[in-house]
């Protein structure tokens, strides 16, 4: 019963709806790390769920499909131990860290590359490459405040004024990037007071090194990326409605 089941869930995965996977359907029940919950509304990009005890939550559907998809390979790693088979979904090499960083701007959270999406890093210290996930966390403000995924291979920069007077003579190179979540406003960032990585119990002390990458796990990087972008859209909301307050003050 069990196999089969997982099995269903596996063949829904590879049902291909123009470029989004139809993952998601109501009445179906699912499950994060929070635990199991069934899905009640899809207002793509969102979708209304209730978990077992009763409690609701809207959800990002893009973080939920990659947690779900880990839940699933972890099913069929289990499942499939004995196999040779090196094909398994998940298994990608991918790397997960946190970045602390200093902020660029005093009352933006914001960093050298962000606006050019590009990732500055002297290859000679660290090793990163193509499909590797970024939180990036700002030492001054102690918070969480995007979420970057690498998404090409390195370049050498092609001017010296892409680089600061620093790094010139260094080994740097630049990786193409893409900001998957931001918080701009401190205020909408993710706070470290409460936050807890498990692989790394020293995680405050490292937290406050801007020149170092912290690997976490996928689990732990996928609940603190589902906060992140939970914080951005909430600063989306608030900047629209901004925006419309602004046109009606306006019209008056």
């Amino acid at each position: 019963m069990a196999q089969a089941y997982w099995n269903q869930q596996l063949r829904r995965m590879e049902c291909w709806d123009g470029e989004i996977y139809r993952m998601f359907e109501v009445g179906e029940k699912y499950a994060n790390r929070k635990g199991e919950y069934k899905v009640l509304e899809i207002h793509d990009p969102k979708m209304m769920v209730e978990y077992q005890d009763g409690t609701t939550a809207e959800l990002n559907i893009g973080i939920q499909q990659r947690i779900w998809e880990n839940i699933l390979a972890e099913k069929e790693i289990k499942q499939s131990r004995s196999s040779r088979s090196k094909g398994t979904l998940g298994i990608s090499g991918t790397q997960f860290f946190i970045r602390p960083v200093e902020s660029l701007i005093a009352d933006q959270l914001a960093v050298r590359g962000f606006k050019e999406h590009v990732l500055e890093q002297d290859v000679s210290k660290h090793k990163i490459s193509k499909g590797d996930r970024l939180i990036y966390f700002a030492i001054e403000n102690q918070v969480f405040f995007a979420v970057v995924t690498i998404t090409g291979m390195p370049a050498k920069p092609t001017s010296r004024d892409q680089l600061t007077e620093q790094q010139t003579d260094a080994l740097v190179h630049l990786f193409p990037v893409d900001i998957d979540a931001r918080a701009v406003k401190v205020e909408n960032a993710v706070p470290v007071d409460g936050i807890e990585i498990e692989s790394q119990p020293d995680i405050l002390r490292l937290l406050n090194n801007d020149d170092t990458y912290i690997p976490i796990t996928e689990d732990e990087f996928e609940l603190l990326a589902e906060l992140l972008t939970e914080a951005s859209e909430e600063e989306d909301d608030e900047d629209s409605q901004a925006d419309q307050d602004d046109e009606e003050d306006f019209e008056d």
